[in-house]
């Protein structure tokens, strides 16, 4: 069994890709799945579980940005 830094937890794809140089954290480390879109977190020291931080892709969302003009 692959841990939460190796697999998406969405697609179960490990094409893993780890955030550390970008998303720094002192509680827990941040992954992304190039495949799904994904992005979780698994906290400092553990495999798993991981929390998922964003689901899908950005067209799936309902949220409307509304600029004020």
């Amino acid at each position: 069994m692959l841990s939460a830094r190796e697999q998406c937890p969405e697609c179960y794809g490990s094409a893993v890709i780890d955030l550390r140089d970008i998303l720094y954290s002192s509680r827990v480390d941040y992954y992304r799945c190039p495949a799904c879109g994904c992005w979780w977190m698994v906290r400092k020291g553990q495999d798993g579980p991981a929390t998922r931080a964003i689901f899908g892709h950005d067209d799936a969302s309902d949220v409307k940005i509304i600029k004020a003009g």
